[in-house]
Formats: C-alpha cells, structure tokens, sequence
C-alpha cells in the first residue's frame, strides 16, 4: 500500500476489484493505492436520487433499514468514470464515481 494520501483525480481508475472478506472491498486504483471499503459503507453512501435528495442533498436512506448482511452481489464500470453495484436488498440505481470512490476510502492512510 502506498504511504500517500490519494488525491482525487479523473485521470484515477481502479485496476483491480475484490472482495476482502464478507464485509469489506478492496480496490487497487491505477495510482497504486489500494482502498478499502466496509460494503455496508458503500450502500449507505450511495449517491443516487432515491437515496439523496437531488435539489437539498438530504440523506433520504435510513442506515436502518439496512440489512446487516448486505453485500454486493454485481457490479460493473460505467463509462470511464463510475462503478455501478447491485446490492443484495435489490438496490442498483447508484452510479459511484471514481471521485467520489476515493473520497470513501476508508484505509488507514485516508482516515
């Protein structure tokens, strides 16, 4: 792992995708940083328009009604710029740049 704070950057991409454990994803990003992330993280940070107010920005997903089992159970690249996950309670709408992916990091270097 790099010793280096990322910066976000759009020129960032991930490499390589994995599953750590059941409850936490790993990213290796073309810098050489590796992310983790908690999966249950990932779905209460998901940035689309059911889950955030698009014209307030208000969290509109309750972190309850979470399942404490959830996990990803697909995702794929959209474009150059986005990852895009299926989640075990059915949710997939949220598109999760690579900005915003960095900026969720939650590896020691990042906190």
């Amino acid at each position: 792992m790099t010793d280096e704070k990322p910066s976000g950057s759009n020129n960032l991409a991930p490499k390589n995708i994995k599953q750590i454990d059941p409850t936490n994803l790993g990213i290796t990003w073309t810098d050489g940083h590796e992310s983790v992330y908690s999966v249950r993280h990932l779905r209460e940070s998901c940035p689309c328009a059911n889950c955030i107010d698009e014209w307030t920005g208000e969290k509109r997903l309750d972190p309850n009604s979470i399942p404490d089992n959830i996990r990803p159970t697909k995702l794929h690249s959209v474009g150059l710029y986005a990852i895009q996950f299926s989640w075990t309670d059915g949710h997939d709408t949220g598109l999760y740049s690579h900005d915003l992916m960095r900026k969720l990091c939650q590896c020691v270097v990042c906190q």
